[in-house]
């Protein structure tokens, strides 16, 4: 005869207290960390650019006339070497082609399939397609960092699901649903962050309230929730009417958020303007030396890659006074 269990009830005060105490821990490193990156985009960066242009500034500008006098030299020689591909001929005589070209009125020119066509040359860069390359790595999907003795209740609420729910909707029947619970959530988040209804936003609230619209735009469910549950939490510190699973999922969700700021702070303090205000006339001096050997370094190599060009140019122009005035149509 099987024996009739009676069911445990669990206490979920210590669960929900647990929860709530990380999320707030979450909340105030995001906010701290927020903070550090305004105060390095409003105060130390421009701070430092200033003090980098007037310390460094001829040397700086010295670069960028020489960087200037290179990529216009480069874009010539890209471009013989691609016109010379296109006809299957050698650089010299490409060179020579293109200067009889661009030394030729329009009116004047003759049809040449490597310009005339309607598609641009080939040797031009697509900046919208070389702007699309490269995959970004996918979020790390990150558990709850729950304590070993409560993790399997931790598992049991976070899989709550909805009592009411019997799984015979439609999908037409679903969509009307979500549509309308969509609205219902959105309406409830306007009450509160609305900038009719909330006057005194704080930063906070602006950025939530444009995440919000964000989210409602894009149909983002599961997103309009997370930050109604962020206000319930600001209304109510405990979390006492708020789901357990709820405050779990917008947990999980900061959790993301504060590591990728924390990612972005950890590239800030590795350049020279992080924290450029606090640094004494010693660390001033050492890191004018660092950069101008930096620069100086930059204009070497600039100018090496220059005199490469200079190179091949001159050969080429050598070449065209060593043809005598012949037209290049003698080489096809």
């Amino acid at each position: 005869m099987q024996e009739n269990r009676a069911l445990i009830l669990i206490d979920s005060t210590k669960i929900r207290k647990k929860v709530v105490k990380d999320l707030n821990s979450t909340l105030k490193k995001i906010s701290t960390a927020k903070l550090d990156v305004d105060k390095y985009h409003k105060e130390s960066k421009p701070a430092f650019v200033s003090w980098y242009e007037s310390e460094l500034g001829k040397l700086i500008q010295k670069i960028r006339d020489l960087e200037k006098k290179y990529q216009e030299k480069e874009w010539v020689v890209r471009e013989v070497f691609a016109y010379a591909e296109f006809y299957q001929i050698p650089p010299a005589h490409a060179y020579v082609r293109i200067q009889e070209r661009k030394n030729t009125p329009e009116e004047e020119r003759e049809f040449d399939a490597f310009y005339d066509e309607e598609e641009k040359g080939y040797w031009e860069e697509d900046e919208e397609e070389k702007s699309g390359e490269g995959n970004e790595d996918p979020d790390d999907d990150e558990s709850y960092d729950s304590d070993p003795n409560t993790q399997e209740e931790f598992h049991s609420f976070d899989s709550e699901g909805d009592p009411d729910g019997d799984g015979d909707s439609s999908p037409k029947e679903k969509k009307v649903n979500t549509a309308e619970e969509m609205t219902i959530l959105f309406r409830k988040i306007a009450r509160f962050l609305h900038p009719d209804k909330n006057p005194n936003q704080t930063p906070v609230d602006k950025e939530n309230w444009l995440t919000a619209l964000k989210h409602y735009t894009e149909k983002n469910l599961s997103g309009l929730k997370d930050i109604l549950t962020w206000i319930q939490i600001q209304k109510d510190k405990s979390g006492s009417e708020l789901i357990i699973s709820e405050i779990l999922s917008l947990h999980k969700k900061l959790k993301k958020d504060l590591k990728e700021i924390q990612k972005q702070l950890r590239v800030y303090k590795q350049r020279p303007d992080w924290a450029f205000k606090k640094k004494s006339k010693v660390e001033m001096k050492y890191m004018k030396k660092e950069l101008e050997e930096e620069l100086q370094s930059e204009f070497i190599r600039v100018h090496y890659e220059m005199e490469k060009l200079d190179r091949v140019l001159f050969s080429w122009k050598q070449f065209r006074r060593g043809m005598d005035g012949r037209h290049s149509s003698s080489y096809d």
